[in-house]
């Protein structure tokens, strides 16, 4: 059985009214003391509480105990919903129905990036329904709004379950044909938000893609074309430390994982498909990830303030100083850039069409010893041993 409880969380700016409005925290918690808060500002997942293997509760979601937290780190993009095109659109423009569409600039006043200057990140989503399992947040998105044509309305379902899944169901329909990626952007720390990197380093984690998209050494726009993981610190088709793959980033311009990984070129929106798999040993939490999108874009906090060079940290929940590699994000979405390359998946809707997007994170917990024993041994001790789940 769910619950769902509501109170205040605070006060923000409307961007489109410009006046002041409450902001709203909708709680969902299982039997099984799982439980996810989203507040309205930015339709955000601000805090999902899962127990470990010893039944303590902890909070694996970075992020902010006020409002204010949200609007001063509101590039860092935390637990937020990014439309209505994620990621970057390639100078600013793409050619649609044979016309040049030319939209906001807010990346360096070349490209766009995630939705523009006030992208669904910032909008204060209305409450459309709250069901026994959950809620479901709306916002209708105006014609020309950062230079997208048609009306869009989108429709937000956040759901748990007593199976400890979390759902997040993204419905859109237009009047006016124009693109849609919609995603949303967690930040998690599965050892707990607090931990750090050393939490985040002690993760095991499993994606599986057998390709990357490639991008430009210039502008790190999509080419179109894809690179295998063979042989790269991007093969993670089999479970590896995240500490040991990231320290193999030290000599390179980036300091991590930000990737794009191809999970589906031909793009089927009816199939929800299992992503990856991630563990924190020492709790034994694990979160398993099924989707219905084509790529997951992987970052281990990369942009993060960096304590050895003295930068100011990002002061989180509970005062917990965040700083680079601190958590990790799995962004489910279309192919970025997917407006200016015909070879991708279809990001374009039609009026009468239905824009669907479906996320499940599976939270489950499992004994530490288990996490080292090879299957050989597991079967000697009579334990299951562990497979990669099925598709739901």
């Amino acid at each position: 059985m769910v619950k769902v409880v509501e109170d205040i969380f605070g006060i923000a700016t409307n961007p489109f009214t410009k006046q002041a409005q409450v902001i709203r925290r909708y709680t969902m918690t299982n039997t099984n003391r799982l439980s996810v808060a989203i507040i309205q500002l930015g339709a955000t997942i601000q805090s999902i509480q899962v127990p470990d293997a010893y039944h303590q509760l902890s909070d694996v979601v970075l992020g902010f105990d006020d409002v204010a937290g949200y609007t001063k780190y509101r590039n860092y993009h935390f637990g937020c919903t990014i439309g209505r095109v994620s990621d970057v659109v390639g100078n600013g423009e793409f050619i649609m129905d044979e016309r040049r569409v030319v939209v906001s600039k807010n990346l360096g006043q070349k490209h766009q990036t995630n939705g523009g200057f006030v992208g669904f990140d910032q909008v204060i989503w209305d409450l459309e329904m709250k069901r026994p399992d959950g809620v479901t947040l709306r916002h209708i998105s105006p014609d020309g709004h950062e230079g997208y044509p048609g009306t869009l309305k989108v429709l937000l379902h956040f759901t748990i379950n007593d199976d400890n899944r979390f759902f997040i169901q993204i419905e859109a329909t237009t009047n006016q044909t124009t693109p849609v990626n919609i995603s949303n952007h967690i930040i998690f720390n599965l050892a707990g938000q607090s931990t750090g990197i050393k939490g985040i380093f002690d993760h095991q984690i499993n994606i599986e893609a057998i390709e990357t998209m490639e991008t430009s050494n210039g502008d790190g726009l999509p080419t179109g074309r894809f690179k295998n993981v063979n042989d790269s610190v991007y093969d993670i088709r089999l479970p590896v430390f995240m500490g040991d793959r990231v320290r193999q980033f030290e000599k390179k311009p980036v300091k991590g994982y930000d990737v794009c990984f191809a999970l589906d070129k031909e793009f089927d929106a009816i199939r929800t498909r299992y992503v990856g798999r991630f563990l924190h040993p020492d709790s034994g939490r694990f979160m398993e990830i099924f989707s219905n999108q084509p790529c997951v874009k992987f970052t281990t906090g990369n942009c993060f303030p960096q304590e050895p060079l003295g930068e100011p940290p990002i002061l989180g929940k509970k005062c917990t100083r965040y700083w680079q590699h601190c958590g990790f994000s799995l962004q489910l979405l279309n192919y970025p850039d997917a407006v200016n390359q015909p070879d991708f998946p279809r990001i374009f809707i039609n009026p009468g069409e239905h824009y669907f997007h479906e996320t499940i994170y599976h939270f489950g917990v499992q004994e530490s010893w288990k996490c080292c024993a090879d299957p050989e041994e597991l079967e000697a001790l009579g334990e299951e041993p562990l497979r990669k789940p099925k598709a739901v």
